[in-house]
């Protein structure tokens, strides 16, 4: 094992809050190049769920800094969430390039909100050398908590909980401790996670996120400080990932700053990357922290990758439009009930309708994708026999084609209720109808009082990059409920989005399929 040597260090900001790094360093003499992660779970950890150890980076050169952000861990001061991270952010910025250990060079990362606090900072103050976010986005609601208005169900209140739990560990409460876990071990917190926060973490963000849904409250604005994002930036995102707009979004941000930012868009759910992940943030890291101050990072090959699902490599990322397809959707009405009758056709103009009938007592179940209980490749033939589900399907390629981009399908809807959801799924069937290989999602949360009145809308699914392969063929699955990854819509006023309730409203929504179409749209 490599020779290293790890201790606790301060910080005591401006305010007089006392923040807590641990240190990690090579066991000889010198000053390193540092890299520093901010984070609320537990400095011990690490993020050791997707990065090497401190350990394998202190081999390779590096000091490490993983510092408990204000209010978690042993950090003094109460946790506020994203608010909270500017300041503390450019303060802790000075303080490591400070450290006698430290030659001054200072690289940041981490994923998730640890890619957030790489992205935030006080205006005037100095840039990190280079930073490489991962799995993350600043726009709190398009990145964090929502897809097309849908608050994220799942997601959302397992997080709440993780965050409520490690408060209730500073203060060494077990027996709220073994409350929220076992809510979260039981599933009850589908049920009754809403109820949980609001005992134990009552000024939670995820309950503030929430509110805003329900009351059509403004959310937080983050804007990232375009000298930052100018820098060397290495973006990290994943097919499967709740973020990976966000990563996108950061792309073109970079990019009309000025910068010239490297993108790998990986086979990798939020949790769970790929196979060389790690030897890629080394290769950035070693170009932009060890080099000589004379090397020119813009004249060398900036990676641009995006992973292939069905052909399992990487494509270069560009965004150059993929064949210019508009896909048609047909049935005769029985499109939840025939699988023949739903037909996806080629740059053919859609006709006919379907009506499918929301039951809140049995919702379509969602799984797999980026926000399913289990995500990333999902087969969902058993919820697309469902009869809620209307299904789409092509025939059987007669040749190799390719989707590149954001799928999006545009359909008039007439609904009983002035509150109803559309979800979406597209698959790359196989097999004789009997492997439907789930690889996009996509949502839409609607309050229209218009009922029983036709209304064009246009729903966003997640980015991809798949190669539908001959002989295969591309469906569209369309339901009007993915539970638990949106909770089931009330069918009216506000609240009670969650758990299906004895007040939540049957649902009929009729798709009329002479105006509907599907198309790919560009990455950024």
């Amino acid at each position: 094992m490599h020779a290293s040597r790890w201790f606790d260090k301060s910080l005591v900001l401006r305010d007089g809050v006392r923040l807590t790094s641990r240190i990690w360093l090579p066991n000889s003499n010198g000053a390193w190049p540092a890299l520093l992660m901010r984070q609320p779970y537990g400095r011990e950890i690490a993020s050791t769920i997707t990065y090497s150890h401190p350990e394998w980076w202190v081999s390779k050169g590096y000091m490490v800094i993983i510092q408990d952000v204000r209010g978690m861990g042993s950090s003094e001061g109460v946790f506020n969430g994203f608010k909270q991270e500017a300041s503390d952010t450019s303060e802790t910025h000075e303080w490591v390039r400070s450290l006698k250990e430290c030659n001054g060079k200072l690289g940041l990362y981490g994923f998730s909100y640890q890619g957030f606090t790489q992205l935030t900072g006080e205006s005037n103050s100095k840039p990190p050398d280079c930073l490489s976010p991962a799995m993350t986005g600043v726009s709190v609601k398009d990145h964090w908590c929502s897809d097309g208005g849908a608050y994220w169900w799942h997601n959302n209140i397992a997080w709440g909980l993780q965050i409520a739990a490690l408060k209730m560990k500073r203060e060494n409460n077990l027996f709220n401790w073994g409350k929220i876990r076992l809510a979260l071990e039981n599933k009850s917190y589908l049920m009754e996670g809403i109820d949980i926060l609001k005992k134990y973490d009552p000024n939670s963000f995820v309950l503030q996120w929430l509110k805003n849904f329900e009351y059509g409250y403004p959310f937080e604005e983050f804007k990232p400080i375009s000298t930052w994002i100018k820098q060397p930036m290495l973006i990290i995102g994943g097919l499967w990932d709740p973020h990976l707009k966000g990563a996108f979004d950061l792309y073109k941000k970079s990019k009309e700053a000025g910068g010239s930012p490297e993108i790998l868009i990986g086979n990798a759910t939020h949790l769970n990357w790929w196979e060389g992940s790690q030897e890629s943030l080394l290769k950035f890291f070693d170009k932009h922290l060890k080099l000589d101050k004379k090397f020119n990072f813009k004249d060398t090959k900036r990676e641009k990758k995006i992973w292939n699902i069905s052909l399992n490599k990487w494509d270069e990322l560009d965004n150059k439009p993929c064949p210019e397809f508009i896909f048609g959707l047909k049935s005769d009405g029985t499109a939840n009930v025939d699988i023949k009758d739903g037909s996806l056709t080629i740059n053919s103009k859609g006709s006919g309708w379907f009506t499918i009938v929301n039951d809140p007592w049995r919702p379509t179940p969602s799984d797999g994708g980026h926000l399913g209980p289990n995500p990333g490749k999902f087969n969902r033939n058993i919820i697309d026999k469902r009869l809620d589900v209307g299904v789409f399907q092509t025939n059987s390629f007669k040749e190799d084609q390719y989707l590149k981009g954001v799928p999006t399908l545009e359909i008039p809807v007439k609904s009983d209720q002035p509150n109803f959801d559309i979800c979406l799924a597209l698959s790359l069937v196989e097999e004789e109808n009997e492997k439907v290989n789930q690889f996009s999602t996509g949502f839409l949360r609607v309050k229209n009082p218009k009922i029983s009145e036709e209304c064009i809308y246009k729903i966003t699914m997640q980015p991809t990059n798949i190669c539908l392969i001959k002989g295969s063929k591309l469906r569209l699955s369309i339901s009007a409920a993915a539970y638990p990854a949106i909770g089931v819509n009330p069918g009216y006023g506000e609240g009670n989005i969650g758990a299906p309730s004895l007040n939540h409203r049957i649902i009929t929504l009729s798709f009329l399929l002479n105006k509907t179409f599907m198309k790919m749209t560009p990455f950024f």
